[in-house]
C-alpha cells in the first residue's frame, strides 16, 4: 500500500479499511501517514533504515537513532499534524522532507 499524500488518498483509503472490515479513524490514519512520510523522506536522506521517527503526541514527532538517542523533533505548524495535513499536504510533506534532510545531515 502506498502511503497517502493528500485527503483525497486519505479518504480512498478509509474506503478500503472499511470494505475490508477495519475500522480506523480520519485522525488516527493521517497521523499514522505524517509519521510514515517522515520515516520514508528520512530513510531516503540516510539512504537506508538507521533512524526512526515515532509519534509522541498529536503535534510532534521524534527521531531516535538506532541506539535510541534522541535526535531531534518535528512540530507541527498549526494546531496539531491533521491540522497541518488538512489545510496543505504539500507543504506539510515539504516540510517532513526538509526535517529529515537536516536530521541525516546533522550525523
Amino acid at each position: 500500500m502506498a502511503i497517502p499524500e493528500n485527503m483525497e488518498e486519505i479518504n480512498q483509503e478509509l474506503g478500503r479499511q472499511a470494505a475490508a472490515g477495519n475500522q480506523i479513524t480520519e485522525r488516527t490514519l493521517i497521523l499514522q501517514t505524517v509519521q510514515q512520510l517522515l520515516q520514508q523522506y528520512l530513510i531516503a536522506a540516510e539512504e537506508g533504515f538507521y533512524d526512526t521517527v515515532t509519534l509522541a503526541d498529536d503535534r510532534t514527532l521524534i527521531f531516535s537513532s538506532v541506539t535510541g538517542k534522541q535526535l531531534g523533533t518535528y512540530q507541527a505548524r498549526g494546531i496539531d499534524l491533521v491540522a497541518d495535513f488538512k489545510a496543505d499536504a504539500l507543504q506539510l510533506r515539504l516540510d517532513l522532507e526538509t526535517a529529515a534532510q537536516q536530521i541525516a545531515g546533522g550525523r
